[in-house]
C-alpha cells in the first residue's frame, strides 16, 4: 500500500492517513469551518519534475450541500469528483482560499460515501477511482462557473 499524509488547511500538523482513519477523518471536517479542508498527498520524498509529490486530494465540506474532492495529479488537468457528467447551473458559493469567491454547479459536491469512496481508491492505488464521476478542468476550459462581486 502507499504512504500518504493529510494536512489540515489551517493547521501546521501533518498525519499519516491510513484507510481505517478516512471515515472518521471525513467525519470530523464537518465539525469544521468549511475554508478548513484537508490536503492529502504522498508521503513521499519529491523527485525531479514534480515526480513523489502527486497526486494530491484536496477536499472540502460544504454543509446543506456535500463534500468538494479536487484532485490533482501529474499533468495539466486536474480532477473534481462529481454526482454527475451533466452539470447544472452555478449556485453553490465557494470561497477560492479566501483569493475569490464563485458559485459551482451543485453536482461538484458529493455526499459522505462517494468522498470515501474517492479517498479510500487514492490510498490504496495512487489514482483517481475509474468507477467514479469526474469532472476535468485544465486551463481551457472546465465547468460554469460565476465570480460573485461587492456590488
Amino acid at each position: 500500500m502507499l504512504k500518504f499524509k493529510y494536512t489540515k488547511v489551517a493547521g501546521q500538523r501533518t498525519l499519516r492517513l491510513t484507510p481505517d482513519k478516512v471515515p472518521g477523518m471525513l467525519r470530523a471536517m464537518r465539525m469544521r469551518s468549511t475554508w478548513e479542508g484537508v490536503i492529502i498527498s504522498p508521503e513521499a520524498k519529491p523527485g525531479p519534475d514534480g515526480e513523489g509529490q502527486y497526486p494530491v486530494l484536496t477536499l472540502g465540506w460544504y454543509p446543506d450541500f456535500g463534500y468538494e474532492a479536487h484532485c490533482m495529479e501529474l499533468s495539466p488537468k486536474s480532477h473534481f469528483v462529481a454526482t454527475g457528467k451533466k452539470l447544472s447551473n452555478p449556485e453553490v458559493y465557494v470561497e477560492l482560499g479566501g483569493q475569490g469567491q464563485e458559485l459551482w454547479p451543485r453536482e461538484l459536491f458529493v455526499p459522505l460515501t462517494i468522498a470515501q469512496q474517492a479517498v479510500l481508491h487514492l490510498l490504496r492505488t495512487g489514482n483517481r477511482d475509474s468507477s467514479l464521476t469526474w469532472v476535468a478542468i485544465d486551463g481551457k476550459r472546465s465547468f460554469n462557473r460565476v465570480p460573485c462581486t461587492d456590488e
